[in-house]
């Protein structure tokens, strides 16, 4: 056990806004109390966060935005609820401020927070290697240190005032596969997987059902799986489902685990896709005006999380107006031509990359800052 030097145990605030933040949220305070169980955890987080012993200054789904206009439709909310919640915190004084993802909402209460001499970190790195490389100036006014994810993101700060930890993605030591379980997926299985915002399902889900039921007529054989993240994302579909769409809630690494191919919203489901030794087509549609507006910001080829890690284009992804059924079917046919021995080695490296530390390496890096 780590004890603090401080007189008073830790009190070290923390803010998700999505479902996978409060999924590393939930991780990193477990590991932390492992090295000292006096920490104290506010701020705001989801379910699994919950469940560590923080009480959520508001609920998370209200800061759980993408792209450029849906944050602007929902701007004075958001505002609002970040101004609540800076006021909550200057009155808590916590020791360290850590924003999980969601930049856009984190940093700007990081800066705020630095300025009263509160310790600020930022862990998951905004994608500043993909687009926008002129943030991490502005970040340096509100972040002391960054903990990446993935082992190319840790070079964008080479250059920074910031401090930046590889740590490596936790879902590398959650997810494991004997080789016999590589090795016996259910033949002409199909996992779809349309993302866990509402925003993603819209955009993308029909699209896969429809996929879904072409593939059926092309080989009566063909079984689906369609693991949502929440009941209530059933209602956001249009599609009828048919026979051969089997629905189950909160278990997608289950379903990736058994199925042989998969089609997915790009997001760290396609992390599991990989660490679950099922091949995936990346799929991704955002607003045509938000597209519109990132698109000459870019400077990457890729933007499926394991083509970037790997640094190689081994898996299909399809970008917006390429999003089509037969875009689609063919990127499918893509994988299968290529086969099990080859994506079995190329996921072999990227589990082996992803594997540095984990949560554990993150607490001991706090703890280590704090005192």
């Amino acid at each position: 056990m780590l004890a603090s030097n401080s007189k008073k145990p830790l009190k070290i605030a923390i803010v998700a806004g999505e479902v996978s933040g409060d999924v590393l949220g939930s991780k990193l305070m477990e590991s932390i109390r492992c090295l000292d169980s006096s920490v104290e955890f506010i701020g705001v987080g989801g379910s699994k966060m919950t469940l560590q012993g923080m009480d959520s200054f508001f609920v998370m789904d209200e800061i759980s935005v993408m792209g450029i206009i849906e944050p602007l439709l929902k701007l004075r909310k958001l505002l609002r609820l970040r101004k609540e919640l800076k006021n909550f915190l200057v009155d808590e004084s916590p020791d360290l401020f850590i924003g999980i993802d969601s930049p856009d909402f984190n940093i700007p209460v990081a800066k705020f927070l630095k300025k009263r001499n509160i310790r600020t970190i930022q862990y998951v790195s905004p994608s500043v290697w993909a687009w926008r490389e002129g943030r991490i100036k502005s970040m340096e006014k509100a972040i002391d240190a960054v903990f990446t994810l993935f082992p190319f993101e840790k070079n964008a700060y080479s250059k920074s005032a910031i401090e930046a930890f590889y740590i490596g993605h936790p879902l590398s030591y959650e997810i494991s596969l004997t080789r016999e379980e590589i090795h016996s997926k259910e033949v002409n299985s199909v996992a779809l997987l349309p993302g866990s915002r509402r925003s993603e399902i819209i955009s993308l889900g029909d699209q896969m059902i429809s996929v879904a039921k072409a593939l059926t007529k092309i080989n009566s054989r063909y079984k689906f799986y369609l693991p949502l993240s929440d009941r209530s994302h059933l209602e956001l579909f249009n599609e009828d489902f048919g026979d051969n769409i089997h629905v189950s809630f909160g278990d997608s690494q289950k379903v990736l685990k058994r199925t042989s191919i998969a089609l997915i919203t790009s997001g760290t489901a396609t992390l599991e896709s990989v660490l679950s030794y099922t091949p995936c087509v990346t799929l991704y549609k955002t607003n045509w005006l938000s597209y519109l507006l990132i698109k000459p910001l870019l400077k990457i080829e890729s933007f499926a999380l394991p083509n970037l890690i790997i640094g190689e284009k081994i898996m299909p992804e399809l970008l917006q107006g390429e999003v089509t059924l037969e875009n689609i079917i063919s990127a499918m046919q893509f994988i299968e031509e290529k086969g099990l021995k080859f994506y079995e080695e190329k996921f072999n490296s990227i589990s082996n990359h992803l594997r540095a530390g984990g949560p554990d390496k993150a607490a001991k890096e706090i703890l280590a800052l704090l005192n």
